[in-house]
Parts: C-alpha cells; sequence; structure tokens
C-alpha cells in the first residue's frame, strides 16, 4: 500500500527536484488564496527553514513561480503574489464588448459614418461604397494602454454601436451592455511591426517601438453561414502582451489569444 504524502510535505525520495515539489506547493498556496495579491510571501531565510532546504533550492523554485508571473520579486522590499494572469481572445472592439477583460477599460478616441473603400466592402460582405461605421478605440489593462484598435462596421448591422455617438472625446466605456449579436469565429492575422508616432502617443510607447499588429474579420451567427460583422486592425504593445494559439476549445481551427506578458503593478 502507497502512503499518501501531504501536499505540504517534499518527498526527498522522488526523482522530481525538491526546487519543483516546492514551487508547486508555493504555487497551489497562491491559488487557494492562501497568499493574496500583493501579500508578501515568507523571505527565503524562512522558507528554507521551514522546508528543511538550502537556499539554492528555494531560489530555484521562487525562480519558475516568477518566470510563470505568479510572484513579482522587488528589489528591497521583498517577493509579492502577483496579480492574477489577464486573458484574453485575440479579436475586435465588439470582442472586447461582449467578453470583458478583467481590469481593462475602453476609451474611444474617435466615432463615425463613412463610404467604405473597396477592401473593407469586400471584407465585410458589402456594396463597394456603402456606409459603415468606424471606431477608432483605446484599451487600457490595469491602467497601461495595451492595445490601439481601428475597427469598422456595416452602419445598418452595428447593433448598440450605432447608439455610439459621443458629443466629446475621448470617453471610457465603464458599463455599457453589449445587445449586439452572437459573435463566432474570428479570422486572426498576427504580425510584428513598429508603431507610428501617433500610434506611439497613445501606447506609451518611443517612436517606432515593437507591436503586434492583428488584423481581424469577426463573424455573428447566421441561419446561413455565419457573416462578417467587424473587420478591424489592432495594435498591441509587445511589452506587455505575448500570443499563443489555443486548440484546447475543441476545434480544428487554432484560436488566437493574448496576456500580459509582465507584471503592470
Amino acid at each position: 500500500m502507497i502512503k499518501a504524502e501531504s501536499s505540504e510535505s517534499l518527498d526527498r525520495r522522488s526523482v522530481i527536484p525538491l526546487y519543483f515539489q516546492l514551487q508547486e506547493i508555493l504555487k497551489e498556496r497562491i491559488e487557494l488564496g492562501v497568499w493574496s495579491t500583493d501579500m508578501a510571501i515568507p523571505a527565503e531565510g524562512e522558507l528554507c527553514d521551514t522546508f528543511a532546504v538550502s537556499r539554492t533550492v528555494v531560489r530555484q523554485a521562487l525562480a519558475i513561480l516568477e518566470q510563470d508571473r505568479q510572484i513579482v520579486r522587488v528589489r528591497g522590499r521583498g517577493t509579492f503574489v502577483a496579480a492574477p494572469k489577464i486573458e484574453q481572445r485575440a479579436g475586435g472592439l465588439g470582442r472586447l464588448l461582449a467578453s470583458p477583460t478583467p481590469d481593462a477599460r475602453i476609451s474611444i478616441l474617435d466615432v463615425r459614418k463613412q463610404q467604405s473603400s473597396r477592401r473593407i466592402s469586400r471584407q465585410l460582405g458589402l456594396k463597394a461604397g456603402s456606409s459603415i461605421l468606424r471606431i477608432m478605440s483605446l484599451l487600457h489593462v490595469r491602467d497601461a494602454p495595451t492595445a490601439l484598435i481601428d475597427s469598422f462596421f456595416a452602419a445598418d448591422d452595428s447593433g448598440d454601436l450605432r447608439e455610439l455617438r459621443p458629443t466629446k472625446v475621448p470617453v471610457t466605456l465603464s458599463s455599457l451592455q453589449w445587445h449586439g449579436p452572437r459573435l463566432t469565429n474570428s479570422a486572426v492575422t498576427i504580425e510584428t511591426s513598429f508603431c507610428s508616432r501617433w500610434e506611439a502617443e497613445q501606447l506609451g510607447l518611443p517612436f517606432r517601438g515593437a507591436v503586434f499588429v492583428t488584423l481581424v474579420t469577426e463573424y455573428r451567427a447566421s441561419e446561413t453561414p455565419d457573416v462578417p460583422f467587424e473587420v478591424a486592425r489592432a495594435v498591441y504593445r509587445a511589452d506587455l502582451v505575448q500570443f499563443r494559439l489555443d486548440l484546447s476549445n475543441g476545434s480544428s481551427i487554432p484560436q488566437a489569444t493574448w496576456e500580459l506578458s509582465e507584471a503592470t503593478r
């Protein structure tokens, strides 16, 4: 009969290194809320005494947690529990409104109706020169400007967004209830680039700073095959955001997801 080990103990007979076992214990404490966000965790010496391990083992364990953004080390102050990871499916303004990002706010910089270009008409499935709604918005996450989004919608198919006619910009959307269509698939292209001077000013980056550019077509549910709802170009700060492709949603089509790549505290 195999004797069950406490999840708080280190198994010195295991082939799993002590530092890896220790980081699992510390990670569990964070995830269970024993140590909450911004709380200081015990100092290295205290962890050494508690688990009867060397400082090398403790430092290796903390290095893994720091790499996974579970903790934040502040020189001269100590080690603190990091804020929870923020993760969001890549998409346009409609996606952000339909599935709000935690600790985020959206500022509307410009709203206007205009005649669509040939490219936008083709991507939205409209006749050339159709009336479209164009919205420029800025996403802040934890008060850091994170993405600048230029969105285009068919004027008569933009749902609640048709009511977005602020008399003065910028205006922050704090609690807009989304009553738009049900969004389904997203076609997303991700490129690396450098920001223009205006993009740099909005995102708080140096001119020609590194960015990710996503070209997005959002689709909405329809009785016939899903139809385009939004075409967007989003510029993300490369120093704050990382992208990945996710197949865990059960679809054979990868889903692009982004998350903050470092703490913004």
